[in-house]
């Protein structure tokens, strides 16, 4: 769907972001979409800008599963032009990771599994503190209960080609089409969950066939 450019009222909106004109409203209430243009006691006028925000809120609530509260709290520092984009981009990565939010984190951790730190070292990456590493932490300490490799050489057997994955997806969401229209946050935001979510079943789904594929050659191999 494409509004650029276009001022709608509501029904127009509805028919164009496929949420209607009931959800719409409620979305106002709550506090996610902005009130549009004042055009009568009855009447508001739509943007573009409203569109993108709808298309996030469907991503999140439909792919991303997400509650209200964590909506609202992710739209409000989209709306406050005081909150960088990357502050935005990590809240929206605590979704997709179905994580809590970056502001809800307990004081009180437990010590972090001593890989992360060996893995950011190895790979050059930022020694800082992150949502991302967060739940590698909190992933590797599940291994570590269920007695499952939880060391540096295993976690670097998966880092090193899903670090080409990563900057594939960084290289996406950094350059646009020459001539094109610098997408809105929204966008953007939109973009990083959806991605983050399909291209991760991506990953699992390729890692499921690859290993039966490898089985089944396996056991087609003739004993001796």
């Amino acid at each position: 769907m494409d509004g650029r450019g276009a001022r709608m009222l509501l029904h127009e909106l509805s028919a164009a972001s496929g949420c209607s004109a009931a959800s719409i409203k409620y979305y106002r209430r709550e506090g996610l979409l902005p009130a549009g243009e004042r055009l009568t006691a009855t009447r508001q006028e739509y943007g573009p800008r409203h569109l993108e925000r709808l298309q996030l809120i469907q991503v999140l609530r439909e792919i991303a599963d997400a509650p209200i509260a964590r909506i609202r709290l992710l739209t409000g520092l989209l709306d406050d032009p005081r909150v960088p984009l990357l502050r935005c981009l990590e809240e929206a990565q605590a979704i997709a990771l179905g994580s809590d939010t970056v502001d809800g984190e307990s004081a009180a951790r437990r010590p972090e599994h001593p890989t992360v730190t060996a893995l950011l070292s190895q790979m050059d990456w930022p020694d800082i503190d992150s949502v991302p590493r967060r739940a590698l932490d909190e992933v590797l300490h599940t291994l570590a209960g269920w007695e499952m490799p939880d060391d540096l050489e295993t976690v670097m057997r998966y880092a090193k080609p899903v670090t080409e994955i990563a900057r594939g997806d960084v290289g996406s969401l950094q350059g646009e089409p020459s001539g094109a229209e610098e997408p809105g946050d929204d966008l953007v935001i939109l973009r990083a969950v959806a991605g983050a979510i399909a291209f991760d079943r991506l990953v699992q789904v390729l890692r499921a066939l690859g290993h039966l594929s490898l089985s089944v050659q396996a056991s087609a191999i003739p004993r001796e």
